[in-house]
């Protein structure tokens, strides 16, 4: 809704059903969790994707709860962020220069959550997110956001109304890295964390082969 009262057209993309009351999408795909024909061509008309998905096994550690929760917080949110930064890099410049790309991974990502296989999904995303940003051909936004009220935690402190808002001042003073938390730790221990993996990740990994799209 923030970004609606900015002027924004909200797209939806789930493995859930369109909200019966409409929700805040103006357009909405179910998605099966594949890359196919219409995701793709969604995709190219949106300038800012932001993945926020994701399901929380709580104390579970079974076969069945890994293999869920790695699709869903993992596995499926690469997808995305592979197919976007590749649609971009095929993007004219003029396209180019408007695409973002916003990830919450969570503050499980440098905390605890006491929920051992969230954990280890969100700090993989985190992780694989550095990496993708040393070469990505837009801003990339990594979202570390403390407990807020949703349908996955339903007794977080903060309401997601004031989440949103205080990302969407965030991200217009052009952080790359935006912290909404009631925890004075993760202020210290995420930076910290994006530092080491940035430097960590320059140092033993080469630069992804890219095809210089036309300008």
């Amino acid at each position: 809704q923030g970004l609606q009262r900015r002027g924004a057209t909200v797209v939806g993309i789930s493995r859930s059903p369109a909200p019966q009351d409409g929700g805040p999408g103006e357009r909405w795909l179910v998605w099966n969790g594949q890359i196919d024909a219409a995701l793709e061509a969604l995709l190219l008309d949106v300038d800012i994707l932001v993945i926020n998905h994701g399901v929380n096994p709580l104390g579970r550690r079974d076969a069945t709860a890994i293999a869920e929760t790695l699709q869903a917080n993992l596995l499926s949110a690469q997808a995305l962020i592979d197919l976007f930064l590749r649609q971009t890099r095929q993007l004219p410049r003029q396209r180019r220069v408007h695409r973002e790309l916003w990830v919450n991974t969570s503050e499980a990502e440098v905390g605890p959550a006491f929920s051992p296989v969230y954990e280890v999904s969100k700090r993989s995303l985190g992780n694989l997110l550095t990496l993708q940003s040393l070469d990505a051909p837009c801003p990339v936004r990594r979202l570390v956001l403390g407990p807020f009220r949703s349908s996955l935690n339903p007794y977080g402190l903060m309401s997601a109304d004031f989440v949103a808002e205080r990302i969407l001042n965030l991200a217009a003073r052009d952080l790359r890295l935006i912290i909404v938390s009631f925890n004075p730790c993760t202020y210290l221990l995420a930076p910290l964390a994006s530092l080491m993996g940035t430097l960590y990740g320059r140092l033993c990994t080469g630069p992804a082969a890219v095809v210089n799209p036309d300008p």
